[in-house]
């Protein structure tokens, strides 16, 4: 099962990337693709947490605190314990691109694909590796 979720955290980032680079003009695409890349963050880390705790959060707040145990528990090393900063940045991003409270630059998505590759490179090689 946390397999299923990592791979949905692949396309969710695979998605986001194909918005971004869309040939349109449209700006609103950035804010589409940091929405897309917070449900990468979200399914990365319902894989990790599915793969040591046998659960997910139910709701996208209590995904940091499931992260911090992790750390806590020493399931995931804590050189990684820092990553718990961009699932709160998925977390607080969520609402702001989905109800388009704020605008995404094309820089904001850029930052925000980056620290989920690495949270994604992360969490391939605990999961899958």
């Amino acid at each position: 099962m946390e397999k299923s979720h990592f791979n949905q955290a692949k396309l969710w980032l695979e998605g986001a990337r194909y918005i971004a680079n869309y040939e349109s003009e449209d700006r609103d695409k950035y804010s589409v693709g940091v929405a897309m890349i917070v449900h990468s963050v979200i399914k990365a880390n319902d894989a990790l947490t599915f793969k040591f705790l046998n659960t997910t959060a139910r709701r996208h707040d209590d995904a940091r605190r499931l992260f911090e145990d992790l750390v806590r528990r020493n399931y995931i090393k804590s050189e990684f314990s820092s990553y718990k900063d961009i699932i709160q940045e998925a977390i607080n991003n969520k609402a702001n691109a989905e109800y388009r409270i704020s605008f995404f630059s094309k820089n904001d998505f850029e930052n925000f694909k980056r620290k989920a590759e690495k949270f994604l490179k992360m969490v391939n090689e605990i999961v899958i590796s």
